[in-house]
């Protein structure tokens, strides 16, 4: 019977946490469908699995942007133009080939969910403090090897997935007890000193 009501319980906190979490319900366009639009009007773009080495120019002239996909591509750094979209809050970057976090996405104040799993990081940077709104951080399968302290000013995030990275047991500890109100998400630690 305490199994059921401790099963009960689980499911009910994890519904609870779920149910807090940003939903992305745009409607995604191909960028070669809204090239004659009125860019004011456009609010997702989907430009993953583009082979993508770089982000187009004519991305910039979106400045209402809400969502955008970029995954499954090459990118490695994202533009300076990136910074003026101010508007985004769903930046899904998973896929891709980068090997720090991109800095113009610190600027992006209004961003709720970042996906940039699978790449190549190995470090949160004190840039991160600048994401106040930030909910959801999808961070798995990179390498990271250092987070920055100001993370932990972030304690209005919802879920974390550090997975893909084996840690040692005091990292998972510090950084579970850190955002006592979120799901964090990591592999089994090992016994190793990081």
């Amino acid at each position: 019977m305490r199994k059921f009501f401790v099963l009960g319980l689980m499911i009910l906190i994890g519904s609870v946490i779920w149910s807090q979490l940003p939903k992305d319900n745009y409607h995604y366009y191909l960028l070669s469908d809204v090239q004659h639009a009125n860019p004011d009007t456009i609010f997702a773009i989907d430009l993953s699995k583009s082979k993508l080495l770089e982000v187009p120019q004519e991305l910039s002239k979106f400045k209402n942007l809400k969502a955008l996909r970029l995954s499954k591509n090459k990118l490695t750094q994202l533009p300076d133009f990136f910074t003026s979209f101010t508007s985004l809050q769903f930046l899904y970057a998973d896929k891709n080939k980068f090997m720090s976090f991109p800095a113009p996405i610190f600027y992006l104040e209004n961003l709720e969910y970042i996906d940039i799993s699978r790449n190549q990081i190995d470090a949160i940077p004190v840039g991160i403090k600048n994401l106040t709104k930030l909910l959801y951080l999808d961070i798995w399968d990179n390498r990271l090897l250092s987070i920055d302290n100001a993370f932990i000013s972030l304690q209005q995030i919802k879920f974390i997935d550090f997975r893909g990275t084996t840690f040692s047991p005091e990292f998972v500890d510090r950084w579970t007890q850190s955002f006592p109100n979120a799901t964090v998400k990591f592999d089994p630690p090992c016994s190793c000193i990081k």
